[in-house]
């Protein structure tokens, strides 16, 4: 009787190819996550300029509302808005009065939003600069036979059209969230 003896042992080749396949599946996991994580950051500025963008709208809105519940015209603090440097407006929260105010932007220094250390975004120049600028741009809207976008010399006041625009810088490249809305008088 003859015995055989076979090893069964891994060859140097069969080592080097699993070590290949390994490699390639650790570079994979890698790339996902690196990717992952760009596209969580990316995310997170586009939220927060989504909702600054938003804050803004509701700035407008609130002090229509406040103008209607004080027996004040639809547009009253508005008007001057939509006049000056063609409707462009910041709207910056005064702490201790404890309202809304609409500065009208003489540069582009006065976009810039900041954050607070407890976590408020602010145009008024508290805290730390952020990496947005925040502005809106207001429009008449007009009633003349048909609706159009004017400004204070249209015959008849109906309603604002309001441009929030959110800019920031994102690895060189300018971003931008927009939102708009129409905004009518109240009768």
């Amino acid at each position: 009787m003859k015995i055989i003896n076979k090893n069964s042992g891994q060859s140097l080749m069969e080592m080097v190819v699993s070590i290949g396949i390994l490699m390639m599946s650790v570079a994979a996991i890698l790339a996902l996550t690196t990717s992952n994580v760009v596209g969580q950051k990316e995310s997170e500025f586009q939220i927060i300029a989504n909702n600054l963008a938003r804050e803004g709208i509701e700035v407008i809105r609130n002090k229509r509302d406040s103008n209607w519940l004080a027996g004040l015209n639809w547009d009253a603090g508005l008007y001057d808005a939509v006049l000056d440097l063609g409707g462009v407006v910041i709207p910056v929260f005064d702490i201790d009065a404890g309202s809304w105010q609409l500065t009208f932007a003489q540069n582009d220094v006065n976009y810039r939003v900041f954050i607070t250390n407890d976590g408020a975004y602010n145009q008024d120049g508290v805290g730390t600069q952020t990496i947005y600028r925040r502005y809106l741009k207001l429009q008449y809207i007009c009633q003349g036979g048909t609706e159009y976008f004017g400004d204070s010399n249209c015959s008849e006041k109906i309603g604002l059209k309001i441009d929030s625009i959110i800019k920031w810088k994102e690895k060189g490249m300018t971003r931008q969230a927009r939102l708009q809305d129409l905004l009518y008088a109240w009768k």
